[in-house]
């Protein structure tokens, strides 16, 4: 499980970040966080330039900036007191950056933020689904970001779907899969594309008797259970169902204990990309996905173009960022 105590809800007081401030006060009301919001500034090199050479009245980092940031705060602590509840209400921050996406990164990190939740565009609307900054927040954030539009409704997210080539990188999205699954009340489906050229999940120790589909599955729930047990992820575990791909997850809590739903879809496809596109759009609310590096998302899970596929798709994304040291020692 995923503890989520402190939200970063990046704006650019845009229609579309407007999105975001929804999100984030269901999850603080239900798990008891706190919700901050971040503005940042960009640094204008060439205004500022501009105006040293042209001897101009006004100052921009005495002058300019500061009025920027008092005006941005104002704006912040309007929307807050609109969207966030007293009880979940945080801190107002704006920054000058040259860099935007850099500097909500870096924030996040340094304040030991749980979650980013930001809308997929901003005022500069991309042709693709997720703006250019979004896109570098996901990219260069340790922290796991949450990126809404305007398709999901705040208070009925049901469906969650993790892509997975039975990876331990891939397996890394479930515990912030399995927290949103206990806050909503959602199922999960783990989904795997058996491609043309055969699936990393089929073993030698396949069973004749079963489906390729079947011992698959198999496979799976058994990496799963491996990678719950080197995680040290003792409180939860895997309760087999009747049916077949269908089963819960146990997560215990003291003397209490939680049940989540999870299905195993397994497709065959030329593409997985295609495949996750195509699946996400008809039987998932959010798609929780693990990033790795500065090449964005994990090549091991999807292959090199992931981060396109996730840029286009129609469905929220929430990405999770592993631990590199423990990644470098898989």
């Amino acid at each position: 499980m995923q503890e989520i105590r402190k939200i970063l809800v990046p704006t650019d007081f845009s229609e579309n970040a407007q999105l975001a401030y929804r999100h984030a006060q269901e999850i603080a009301h239900r798990v008891g966080a706190t919700v901050d919001f971040i503005h940042i500034i960009p640094t204008l090199t060439y205004f500022h330039k501009s105006l040293s050479n042209m001897q101009a009245p006004l100052n921009l980092d005495d002058e300019i900036y500061p009025m920027a940031q008092k005006e941005a705060v104002h704006q912040m602590q309007t929307a807050m007191d609109d969207y966030i509840a007293d009880e979940t209400k945080g801190e107002a921050v704006c920054k000058i950056d040259r860099k935007s996406s850099t500097a909500i990164a870096k924030h996040a990190k340094e304040n030991n933020h749980d979650l980013i939740v930001m809308a997929s565009k901003g005022h500069h609307k991309s042709a693709l689904l997720r703006g250019s900054t979004t896109n570098k927040v996901v990219r260069q954030s340790e922290v796991p970001v949450f990126t809404v539009d305007e398709g999901l409704n705040a208070e009925g997210l049901k469906d969650i779907m993790i892509p997975t080539d039975g990876s331990p990188l891939s397996f890394t999205a479930l515990p912030m899969a399995l927290t949103l699954a206990t806050i909503y009340d959602a199922d999960i489906t783990f989904y795997h594309v058996q491609e043309l050229y055969g699936s990393p999940l089929e073993t030698k120790g396949r069973d004749p008797k079963k489906s390729d589909e079947q011992n698959i599955y198999e496979a799976l729930i058994g990496r799963l259970d491996d990678y719950l047990a080197a995680e040290g992820i003792d409180n939860v575990k895997i309760a087999r169902g009747d049916e077949k791909f269908r089963d819960q997850f146990v997560i215990s809590d003291n003397a209490s204990s939680r049940r989540v739903n999870t299905y195993t879809a397994i497709e065959r496809g030329v593409s997985a990309h295609l495949g996750i596109e195509d699946y996400a759009a008809d039987h998932a609310d959010v798609v929780v996905m693990a990033t790795h590096g500065h090449s964005g998302f994990a090549h091991l899970l999807l292959g090199s173009t992931t981060e396109k596929v996730a840029q286009s798709l129609s469905t929220p994304v929430v990405t999770v960022k592993p631990d590199e040291k423990k990644l470098s020692k898989k």
